[in-house]
């Protein structure tokens, strides 16, 4: 009976921990923290892979960027982490991010401001076709554009990688996220008339703000709210500006 006892808390603990492991690392999507908006709280999604979702951050639940940028935002904000790991914008890729329920959830969500950061995960040898990456991230743009809550849509440059032990983790390519990817993100917000935020020009050439030179740091994941905080409290102060004019 001991032994049973004994093994069966094995089992459970072992479970446990891969549990744990799968949340750290962002791969459970039925356990997501959502925020509920409160009456007249402006909302926000932020869309993405594991870097939005904050994977290897230190103190997760306090660190992941969307969090540090609800609490920069302030009480009048309601900001939720749609960020699901390994995730990508092209629909015939390994994960496409529009088969998730997540995707459909934050259409659901109804945000009034969409944060999107897809493309580490395209940059992929058995995933990357320019054509399909910049057609299909359209496609998503324009499904949050097309919201009746008529969102103000960012799209975000991805961050650099960098080798680690001489490498690029996780099977991502340096030279398709620098050459072709940062470029096709500009053009998609071209495209699609919305705003490009450059995160690739904020952390380039800083190696020591990312854990695994893929996903930022607690300092990196600062930086990183800081810099969208900025963009969006600028042009709600513009806005503001223009209507006045009016």
């Amino acid at each position: 009976m001991i032994k049973i006892i004994i093994a069966a808390t094995v089992i459970f603990a072992f479970a446990g921990a891969v549990l744990l492991l799968l949340y750290y690392f962002g791969f459970i999507e039925f356990y997501h923290p959502m925020n509920k908006a409160e009456n007249n709280q402006i909302k926000v999604a932020c869309v993405g892979d594991s870097i939005t979702y904050g994977c290897t951050v230190q103190n997760w639940r306090r660190n992941n960027y969307p969090t540090i940028l609800g609490n920069l935002l302030g009480t009048n904000y309601c900001v939720n982490n749609f960020g699901y790991t390994n995730r990508t914008a092209i629909k015939s890729a390994d994960y496409p991010y529009t088969n998730e329920k997540l995707y459909q959830k934050s259409l659901d969500f109804k945000p009034d401001i969409i944060v999107i950061m897809l493309g580490s995960n395209d940059s992929k040898e058995n995933n990357w076709n320019k054509d399909k990456f910049i057609n299909d991230y359209c496609e998503i743009v324009e499904s949050y554009l097309n919201l009746n809550s008529k969102p103000k849509v960012y799209v975000l440059a991805p961050t650099p990688l960098f080798e680690v032990g001489g490498r690029v983790m996780w099977q991502l390519r340096k030279d398709i996220v620098d050459e072709e990817i940062y470029f096709c993100v500009k053009q998609i917000a071209d495209k699609m008339c919305v705003q490009c935020i450059d995160m690739h020009s904020v952390f380039e050439n800083k190696k020591e703000l990312f854990s695994d030179g893929v996903h930022p740091n607690a300092k990196g994941s600062k930086i990183f709210a800081q810099k969208i905080y900025e963009t969006i409290v600028i042009n709600n102060e513009k806005i503001k500006c223009d209507s006045k004019i009016i």
